[in-house]
């Protein structure tokens, strides 16, 4: 893992990555699923990732 958000928050988000690749994976614990993103090149996970804490990610 690379980065995450608080896990005070009811949905959180972690920016995983290895080997030159990445993915983001969004945990809602309210709803008890875990969803992840395909595995894409590090640079393209760090920019979903940065799209989702700037709240412009659909």
């Amino acid at each position: 893992m690379i980065s995450h958000t608080c896990e005070c928050r009811e949905t959180t988000y972690e920016l995983c990555a290895a080997a030159g690749q990445g993915f983001v994976r969004r945990t809602d614990r309210a709803k008890r699923t875990v969803r992840e993103t395909a595995w894409t090149l590090t640079a393209t996970a760090r920019r979903i990732f940065q799209q989702i804490l700037r709240g412009e990610a659909r």
